[in-house]
């Protein structure tokens, strides 16, 4: 889940911040990397 989004001085997303929803670890990833499959996947893995 999103908790946060960073944005830059002309507000525009630089990261976003996610939340695990069972350990509440969260985790920092620019917010491009969410269109790559090698980082990212979308859904239940």
């Amino acid at each position: 889940m999103v908790v946060k989004v960073v944005l830059d001085e002309d507000q525009a997303v630089v990261e976003c911040v996610l939340q695990a929803l069972m350990s509440k670890r969260e985790f920092t990833i620019q917010w491009r990397d969410l269109e790559d499959a090698e980082k990212w996947l979308q859904g239940w893995n």
